[in-house]
Parts: structure tokens; C-alpha cells; sequence
């Protein structure tokens, strides 16, 4: 019961640590989803996805043991999970610093923007995370940055013809 407790109390203390970030976080969201309805800083400033685009709704899909749709939002998920349960073994069970965070953390996100990069490629901008959303930031506020996105897009999809 000992080793429960330590775990418990190594869990319950880096809550009340990261309690700040969470209102932060939380007021973030209130306030750019009410605007933009969409949440990541890229999609908002510019209009386009980043690799995180879509984590949200993949988890969702997880937690509901939709595996082939959460996969198909956004597989870095997967990674991200793997990830989080190496990092919560050395941290809140066996209690000690995390073998190799640096290099792991560099192999995440290395995978992801491959990730990324694949859906990018593959399916900007017709599937969903992967889609330009013109209600941002830059097209708000600089004249004919919509009509160079729409540009860039048109290339795009020229391109793939070839």
C-alpha cells in the first residue's frame, strides 16, 4: 500500500503545479474557440493545420475505442501515448528522473512532422484535420493573404495532376 501512496502523492503534486497552466489553458480555449472555433495558434494566425491538428478529436475517438478513427485524424496519437506511459513509469512509478526525455521528446516530434508532412502532402486541402480555415488571423488583417492561400492551394492540387 506504500507504493500506491508514493505514486499517488507524485501524481497529486505535479497536479497542483500545472494548476495555473490549466485556468491558463482553459481561458485560452474559452476565449479562441468562442472567435475562431478551432483552437490550435497556427490554425487561428494562419489558417493552416499543425502537426497537432486533430489530437483532440483522436483522443476522443481512443477513449471511445475508435482506433481506425482516431488513426485516421491524426496517428501521432498513438505516439503520444506511447510516449506519456514510458515518461509516467520513470516518473510517478518508479519515482526517478525520465531515462532519455531529451531524445525521446526529439524522436516525437521528429515523427510527427513526418506525419504531418505525409498528410500535408497527401490530403491538404480536402481532408479533415488537413483543411484551410479562412476565418484566421492573417486574413483578417493583411489584404490578399486569403486570395495567396487560395493560390497556393490551386498549385497544390495542380501539382498532384502531374
Amino acid at each position: 500500500m506504500g507504493k500506491i501512496k508514493e505514486i499517488a502523492n507524485r501524481i497529486w503534486k505535479d497536479m497542483k503545479g500545472a494548476g495555473w497552466t490549466g485556468v491558463v489553458f482553459l481561458i485560452y480555449y474559452g476565449i479562441v474557440n468562442s472567435v475562431f472555433k478551432a483552437f490550435c495558434p497556427l490554425l487561428v494566425t494562419t489558417g493552416i493545420p499543425c502537426a497537432g491538428c486533430g489530437l483532440t478529436r483522436a483522443t476522443i475517438f481512443l477513449i471511445q475505442g475508435q482506433l481506425e478513427k482516431a488513426a485516421h485524424i491524426n496517428p501521432s496519437i498513438f505516439l503520444i501515448i506511447l510516449f506519456g506511459l514510458y515518461c509516467s513509469c520513470f516518473r510517478y512509478i518508479r519515482g526517478s528522473k525520465i531515462r532519455g526525455f531529451g531524445v525521446g521528446v526529439t524522436l516525437l516530434i521528429t515523427a510527427m512532422l513526418l506525419i504531418y508532412g505525409y498528410g500535408m502532402y497527401h490530403y491538404f486541402p480536402n481532408r479533415v484535420p488537413y483543411v484551410y480555415h479562412e476565418n484566421n488571423i492573417l486574413a483578417r488583417h493583411i489584404p490578399g493573404y486569403s486570395d495567396l492561400i487560395e493560390n497556393f492551394i490551386q498549385s497544390i492540387l495542380h501539382w498532384r495532376t502531374l
